[in-house]
């Protein structure tokens, strides 16, 4: 375990003063900044580190693979700037931890069929190494959404790294801030022509031609690998047939009177296999993952509700942190080593709505989540990558002042026409149009005196779209990774490779057969490491400990210098 010396160099996202002005400029934490010996010496650190990065090239006995759902390169800038405003300071000379990583790339998120892609192909690419079409989940590009028939065409059907863990006598799990059925936990285990057919009602007002498939959370209960996963937490209890919640949005309401949850629980208890259902933070926390083999959680009858809406209370919804804790704990006790997907979801929504506070504070979420992780298992032996399936419309606009409130307005008389502040964050699309025609001109609304902090504050939007609709965007995202065999992420990638280096790095699935792993480094990696041919002329077991001792020694040194 990483124990206590990861506790004090992981980052904790600290709450500072709220945002009282629009106009407040955030101070840098560097006062040396305007001499050229910061900057010299800045660079000087990150170039040592550079050249010493050794590559640990043993068999990840756990991936955990944390997705930011809508989490494109502008999101992830943002948030940023957001976490070192929170925490009083300018922000963008800050960093998320994962920007720390020590590997980095860039994926290319278009579907098959589509330019700019949706969550479900893209899932399917980075979960079972094959691109789809738009809509569809775990199925080829010979699918297009809708298309039923094709979907239950076995060579149409492909497996994930869900099923290729499991394969491996692995342990399974998913974590997610989003329905158990929406599109990036149901490309783990579903074949779906449409990512929409979460329940069977869905299916039946597709189309007599669509009877003939099983709805996603059918598929969650009742087929493997679904029913193999030892975890199961996120939101989507009307999707299961078990709502608690009088007042939510009907979005896939069972017309079968099929209570999922119940058949999932009586399923396992006849199986002779302790499980448990949680609804509630109290009940999550008083879990006995001891002794308890399969674990469901779901804290929303939609998703769970966004952090920064969430009852925080016993009786209320855990945090993402909260939920992935108790994940790891359960998934630790086996020896064979696990994988765990982890979602944040609701980054996605957030954009999606506009309300670009609810998505970055959604994303520092996620963060917090990855930091209560990195504390919990042993990263010489656990491959953890952090990616989006893909981006969004929101762009950083406007020369705004260093340390300008992110969230906050930017005057630019020197090139805005109307002489009316406008904000950092915009869309190019969105539910926040808003012009009017005024008789002799298109005028758009006058920011002064608004409180562009709200977390219902939607920002100026180009093209309107219908409320949630503001649209995904297609250029690439960035892949962050550290553990065994995270150099492999080390340029642009196709997003489908991500699948491929997580099931390499563990030797599970297509690469099961393909476990021989380096034991010594090769002989031009590292011909700028001091001491490298002392290392070399050790051989066998000692080689490969000294090799790891110096990839922990160095990670320590990046997150030490750069990263929390």
């Amino acid at each position: 375990m990483c124990g206590s010396g990861w506790r004090g160099l992981l980052l904790l996202v600290t709450v500072s003063a709220a945002f009282t002005s629009s106009e407040f400029v955030y101070p840098s934490p560097h006062p040396r900044e305007t001499e050229s010996s910061y900057w010299n010496d800045l660079a000087r650190k990150e170039l040592e580190e550079a050249i010493h990065k050794p590559k640990l090239t043993n068999v990840a006995k756990n991936v955990i693979l944390f997705l930011g759902d809508g989490m494109g390169i502008t999101v992830n800038t943002a948030g940023r700037i957001l976490k070192g405003q929170k925490k009083g300071v300018s922000g963008e000379e800050g960093f998320l931890v994962w920007d720390r990583f020590p590997n980095v790339g860039l994926l290319k998120t278009y579907n098959v069929d589509k330019q700019v892609p949706d969550s479900a192909a893209t899932a399917t690419a980075f979960l079972a190494g094959v691109k789809a079409n738009y809509y569809t989940l775990g199925v080829n590009g010979k699918v297009k959404r809708g298309n039923c028939e094709a979907s239950l065409k076995a060579e149409n059907r492909v497996d994930s790294i869900l099923k290729w863990a499991q394969d491996a006598d692995k342990s399974t799990g998913v974590v997610t801030t989003a329905q158990v059925t929406h599109a990036t936990p149901a490309a783990l285990y579903a074949k779906s022509a449409d990512r929409r057919w979460q329940c069977e009602t869905k299916i039946f007002t597709a189309g007599e031609e669509s009877h003939k498939c099983k709805d996603i959370a059918l598929q969650l209960v009742e087929d493997e690998p679904a029913t193999k996963m030892k975890v199961i937490i996120g939101g989507g209890r009307q999707e299961l047939g078990a709502p608690l919640e009088d007042n939510a949005e009907k979005k896939c309401v069972r017309t079968d009177g099929r209570n999922l949850v119940d058949e999932w629980k009586k399923v396992k208890t006849s199986q002779g296999e302790t499980n448990a259902y949680v609804t509630t933070t109290r009940e999550l926390q008083s879990l006995d993952t001891e002794n308890t083999e399969y674990i469901m959680g779901l804290f929303g009858d939609l998703h769970v509700p966004y952090e920064v809406d969430r009852n925080t209370s016993l009786d209320g919804t855990p945090s993402l942190k909260e939920m992935v804790q108790v994940a790891l704990r359960r998934l630790l006790r086996d020896d064979d080593g696990f994988f765990l997907l982890v979602e944040g979801g609701r980054i996605d929504h957030g954009l999606h709505y506009g309300q670009p506070l609810r998505a970055l504070e959604e994303l520092l979420a996620m963060e917090e989540a990855l930091n209560a992780a990195m504390e919990m298992v042993n990263l010489e032996e656990t491959l953890i990558v952090v990616t989006a399936d893909h981006s969004h419309v929101m762009t950083i606009n406007g020369y705004p002042e260093r340390g300008n409130n992110i969230l906050g307005v930017v005057m630019n008389e020197d090139d805005v026409s109307d002489h009316m502040p406008y904000t950092t964050l915009m869309f190019t699309n969105g539910h926040g149009f808003n012009y009017t025609w005024t008789g002799e001109e298109v005028m758009r609304r006058n920011l002064t005196g608004v409180d562009t902090n709200d977390k219902d504050f939607e920002p100026l939007a180009a093209v309107p779209t219908y409320a949630g609709s503001e649209t995904h965007g297609g250029e690439d995202v960035g892949v962050y990774a550290i553990g065994p065999m995270a150099h492999l992420f080390h340029r642009v990638h196709e997003q489908n490779y991500v699948a491929h280096v997580m099931a390499y790095a563990s030797c599970i699935g297509p690469y099961a057969d393909d476990c021989k792993r380096p034991v010594q480094i090769h002989e031009n990696v590292y011909n700028h490491v001091k001491n490298l041919k002392k290392c070399k002329a050790n051989t066998g077991t000692s080689t490969n400990l000294s090799f790891v001792t110096l990839v922990s020694i160095t990670i320590v040194h990046v997150i030490r210098q750069f990263g929390c």
